[in-house]
């Protein structure tokens, strides 16, 4: 049996997750501060093990960053992107588009080449995702060399983006590909899926 949700339910839900994340990271980066003014161990000087393990993060993350980059110019994926008919249009008709790929519902007066396009397009970015991964991978290294309680928000709130801006990349791609299959290219058209 399929549960039926409409976007209010939705929208609502998504409202109370945010929220509940936002506490839970307000909660860490308040306890981390305060666990670490008592017991004195953020005042700076961090203990061999932390600075071991932050330069060895520091540096994979460095490496899956610069890593995730040459991969996707050689795969030919940055290319296709900046050379998109996409990118010479302005952004509230990328943002449109956008959003009738993830409702899986077009305008009537749609193009669905641009729409596929964008659909394309959003499955792509998925792998600029592990871009960011490599950035808070980074971070966290960092919060490790410096021990501060600054690092560690600094951390805490970048960690909290990443998680954020990966899952709905994901998401995105997945509503990507179901409009896809919803919508398949023309028979005279080559398709790129």
């Amino acid at each position: 049996m399929e549960m039926v949700t409409s976007p209010q339910s939705r929208s609502r839900r998504r409202l109370v997750l945010v929220a509940l994340l936002s506490v839970l990271a307000a909660a860490v980066i308040v306890g981390a501060v305060v666990v670490g003014r008592d017991t004195g161990i953020l005042d700076g000087e961090p203990p061999a093990w932390a600075n071991t393990l932050g330069g060895v993060l520091q540096l994979a993350g460095l490496a899956l960053t610069i890593a995730t980059i040459v991969w996707l110019v050689r795969s030919g994926r940055f290319r296709a992107d900046r050379e998109s008919s996409l990118r010479r249009l302005i952004p509230s008709d990328s943002r449109s588009l956008q959003q009738q790929v993830r409702r899986c519902a077009p305008q009537d007066e749609a193009d669905f080449g641009l729409l596929r396009d964008t659909a394309r397009m959003m499955i792509n970015q998925r792998w600029y995702s592990l871009m960011l991964v490599g950035f808070v991978i980074t971070s966290f290294g960092q919060s490790l060399l410096k021990f501060t309680p600054l690092f560690t928000g600094l951390f805490a709130v970048l960690a909290a983006l990443g998680v954020g801006a990966v899952a709905f990349s994901f998401r995105d791609a997945r509503l990507a590909k179901v409009f896809l299959c919803a919508h398949p290219a023309p028979d005279g058209q080559d398709s790129h899926d």
